[in-house]
């Protein structure tokens, strides 16, 4: 997936420009090209000219409001949108038919779904996926892209780690969803859609355990009304991957303790089994259910 020729070239109508301003502000590079014949650019120029703009947001509110190049309303306004950029390194993950996955490498992940400029993101790499990258995400409208420059590094990925990140894909994307636009989103039904993909990941472990159908549907049924109970529905709504003893101390005390244990010990051996969750809070919620 990739812009289309309209959008493309609206990016470089904006994009070199933008880079020579810079360039002439900061007297980085003698002799920059700034109109590459044929899109082609010397990267390791770009890049440093990149990244003093990237430093602030000084640079590129100036090029705005003196618009050396006489850039349309609609121009000034894409490239104001750049301030919301998200600079990293990530893991590319995998390449979809929509987007290609980049996993940021963070505390707290998220996975982005970025599209190519004139080309797909697979077409312009020479290794496969998962890839090390440092990249500056940019919005385009309703749509994610980079900013032309892309620095891989060449490293393997042994099978643990590859294991380790594909477990930070979906803990985020069921945290987040696929971020697909830097514009504001909707943060609060990204996390009620993540706890239907675990309470579906969960219902079929359930099946892997050897359950009979009535008990899997029983059990899966106690923990999707707690989950909307007292996660979904709170404001703002929770994670499942952030529930805490004390959320089920709330939810067995409003049902006078009436509720099948035997349904959340199968709900915290899922969790931990699938490294949702840490054997610390599953711990301390295993004890609380002992004593119910």
């Amino acid at each position: 997936m990739h812009l289309q020729p309209d959008e493309y070239h609206q990016f470089y109508r904006i994009w070199w420009p933008l880079l020579n301003y810079v360039n002439n502000q900061l007297k980085l590079i003698d002799n920059f090209q700034s109109q590459p014949e044929d899109g082609y650019i010397n990267q390791q120029e770009a890049v440093i000219i990149r990244n003093a703009l990237w430093a602030s947001n000084s640079l590129l509110q100036d090029f705005i409001d003196s618009n050396p190049d006489n850039l349309s309303d609609a121009d000034l306004e894409l490239a104001a949108s750049w301030k919301n950029r998200v600079a990293d390194k990530f893991i590319i993950m995998r390449h979809l038919k929509k987007h290609s996955l980049f996993l940021n490498d963070a505390d707290n992940p998220r996975v982005y779904g970025v599209i190519g400029i004139i080309s797909p993101i697979d077409d312009i790499l020479t290794y496969a996926p998962p890839i090390m990258v440092d990249a500056v995400l940019l919005p385009f409208g309703d749509k994610i892209i980079f900013d032309s420059l892309l620095t891989s590094y060449s490293i393997m990925f042994g099978g643990g780690i590859r294991k380790r990140l594909n477990n930070q894909v979906r803990h985020a994307q069921e945290l987040h969803g696929v971020i697909t636009t830097l514009d504001d989103t909707n943060q609060d039904q990204a996390l009620i859609n993540g706890n239907q993909k675990i309470l579906l990941a969960f219902y079929k472990w359930l099946a892997k355990e050897g359950l009979s159908q009535k008990m899997q549907h029983e059990h899966h049924v106690n923990v999707s009304r707690f989950v909307d109970h007292s996660l979904s529905s709170a404001m703002p709504p929770r994670s499942l991957l952030s529930v805490k003893v004390a959320d089920l101390e709330s939810y067995f005390s409003a049902f006078d303790n009436k509720i099948n244990r035997v349904s959340f010990k199968r709900l915290l051996k899922f969790l931990y089994e699938s490294d949702r969750i840490s054997w610390q809070e599953i711990n301390k919620m295993q004890r609380f259910l002992k004593l119910q």
